[in-house]
């Protein structure tokens, strides 16, 4: 187990700025410019028929990528002991395990003893615990016992790597269960944090686990891009899950940004994700959250994607009658990043980003 100034320390040790962060999918360029008359005709033609092809395929598929997700293990940590001895367990997974960045190993902040708040902060697709360098410590100060997971399939040390096409919607639900289960044992109250990929496994913390006392919603990744709505979204996260999965970086290239970054997504693994958060999405259409509270934070000027579907997830909630369901929204005027957290992300204002974020959390 770790402090927070020697958890700071080493992992600022062992890495240097020189690699891409989590960055938004770029969309595909207009292919219509050059194609003659009859060359749009075919192009319409082959897309018509590819599409209308995708939504037959889709419709066999669907019940399959849809499967029950709300069922899960309760088994919350009875103390602090037994929340050490669990987390031990990942750790001796984790060191035994050569393809990982150490960096990227989970951490645990304790200040040795259960104490009155635990937090679980979970990090984005294609980053791990190391976004949480720099703010996780801001909790431990505070006396909360910090715990910050590494997602499976993320935080290896090849950043070229197609790990991502394994992820599963269930791996992302029994991730985020099992670190509530843990956090029951390091602190009388759990709170739940997540970003972009992380803040769908949130959602769905929110939906399901009444252990936890407050359920942080940060910038969630319901889709990929900017301009989906609901039933876009929808059809590209069937798509994703049908077709041959690709590497975003294969497509297109960024320089810059966190070092224990992947350079790039894997589709299928974004579809998953998607499904995770349609999953809850649906769900709240006729049940309020589990959750003792939720607060749900967002940015106008994500440029990963807008807020639709978050706003209207939080509407779900309350017209279900849950009234301790709380949102803020960072002013566009910031023109904020998507990964609000990393310190070593490129364009970043943690001196803005950081108070607002921790008064809202623990305030």
């Amino acid at each position: 187990m770790l402090t927070a100034p020697d958890w700071t320390k080493l992992q600022r040790d062992q890495f240097q700025a020189d690699g891409s962060g989590e960055q938004l999918i770029g969309r595909m360029s207009d292919m219509s410019k050059g194609i003659t008359r009859s060359g749009t005709m075919k192009v319409a033609l082959g897309v018509g028929a590819a599409l209308a092809t995708a939504w037959a395929a889709i419709r066999v598929v669907n019940d399959a990528s849809t499967g029950e997700l709300d069922a899960y293990a309760s088994d919350p940590a009875r103390d602090y002991d037994s929340a050490i001895a669990r987390f031990a367990q990942i750790q001796a997974r984790e060191e035994a395990d050569q393809a990982l960045n150490p960096v990227c190993h989970s951490k645990l902040l304790t200040h040795g003893r259960k104490v009155e708040r635990a937090i679980v902060l979970m990090h984005g697709m294609t980053n791990c615990p190391q976004q949480f360098v720099d703010f996780a410590p801001l909790f431990y100060e505070r006396g909360y016992n910090v715990l910050i997971p590494r997602m499976s399939h993320n935080g290896l040390a090849d950043r070229d790597t197609d790990a991502l096409k394994y992820i599963t919607a269930e791996e992302l639900r029994d991730c985020s269960n099992t670190m509530v289960n843990i956090a029951c044992g390091l602190g009388e109250h759990v709170t739940y944090a997540g970003i972009s990929m992380g803040g769908i496994t949130a959602a769905w913390v929110a939906q399901y686990r009444a252990d936890v006392s407050k359920a942080v919603v940060i910038a969630p990744a319901f889709t990929f891009s900017r301009g989906l709505g609901v039933g876009l979204s929808r059809f590209a996260m069937h798509l994703s899950l049908l077709l041959p999965n690709m590497m975003t970086q294969r497509v297109t290239h960024t320089e810059g940004g966190p070092p224990h970054n992947y350079r790039g997504f894997a589709t299928r693994g974004l579809g998953q994700m998607m499904r995770l958060g349609f999953y809850v999405y649906d769900a709240a259409r006729t049940s309020k959250p589990a959750a003792q509270s939720v607060l749900v934070i967002t940015n106008a000027a994500d440029p990963a994607f807008d807020n639709t579907i978050t706003r209207q997830l939080v509407d779900r909630w309350r017209a279900n009658g849950f009234d301790r369901v709380e949102s803020y929204e960072f002013d566009a005027h910031y023109r904020l990043i998507h990964d609000m957290i990393d310190p070593t992300q490129l364009d970043q204002q943690t001196a803005l980003v950081y108070p607002i974020l921790l008064d809202l959390i623990a305030g």
